[in-house]
């Protein structure tokens, strides 16, 4: 898209697989590279968007969208089928943004795990959002930039792991914490797009998820011994779409 258009779509505060995965994508205000990089900007997050000037039957389940350049945070929620935690991925088309990091500490009341990330695994920049069409160039075709303009979030089952810390195994039959009762449904609605916007429709681009500047954020390492396979037998999924919003 070479200009902006109007998003139409359902405001919510978590975005959702089911009730066992839960994702908020915010503000990174850890860091202070990203904080001085969020000032005035804006982060918002969708449920069964669309864009109706340009394409009114096509529906993005799960779109992001924020200001251009903003630093960002991402907090999964979710419960496993086993008692141990889950692992998880984010991963664009190209690359992981995180890959097979792990949330067994100690569930809530209602069974979830959350787990923040803040930045890339592998290079320790952060998670950043640019134009699509920016991007485009000499060193950045399209059909690569498209598969920068979504991500899958993805979360598998823990079976067994060793603690570095206390040199001791845990299994489904002999987990590291007690097992929570299920939940009820969590209601993670909030309006419609112009009610998020002060009434007036948002104004969007296609965006790409980035690695830019630097992130402090360090990761818990455990031993894991027994999983699901993160390729075929995940517990949730769900995949989402990036915009920029116009400033104008």
């Amino acid at each position: 898209m070479s200009a902006s258009h109007a998003l139409e779509g359902q405001a919510v505060d978590w975005l959702r697989d089911s009730d066992d995965l839960l994702v908020r994508f915010g503000l990174n205000d850890e860091d202070a590279d990203a904080r001085h990089r969020n000032r005035g900007a804006q982060a918002n997050m969708f449920a069964d968007a669309h864009l109706p000037q340009i394409a009114p039957d096509r529906v993005f389940p799960n779109v992001v969208a924020v200001s251009r350049g903003a630093a960002l945070s991402i907090q999964i929620r979710a419960r496993s089928p086993g008692p141990l935690g889950f692992g998880f991925r984010i991963a664009t088309g190209a690359e992981p943004v995180v890959d097979r990091l792990y949330a067994v500490q100690r569930a809530d009341s209602s069974g979830y795990r959350n787990v923040t990330v803040r930045r890339f695994q592998r290079d320790a920049n952060l998670i950043t959002i640019d134009l699509m069409r920016a991007r485009l160039g000499h060193a950045h075709r399209l059909d690569a930039l498209q598969q920068l303009w979504t991500c899958d979030i993805t979360t598998w089952d823990v079976h067994q792991f060793l603690d570095p810390i206390t040199a001791r195994v845990y299994t489904r039959a002999n987990p590291r914490f007690p097992p929570t009762p299920p939940a009820g449904p969590v209601d993670t609605r909030r309006g419609s797009v112009r009610e998020a916007s002060g009434g007036a429709a948002l104004q969007v681009n296609a965006g790409v998820i980035w690695a830019d500047g630097s992130a402090e954020q360090t990761f818990e390492r455990i031993q894991v011994q027994a999983q699901a396979d993160p390729d075929r037998d995940f517990s949730g999924r769900l995949r989402v779409h990036f915009f920029v919003v116009d400033p104008d």
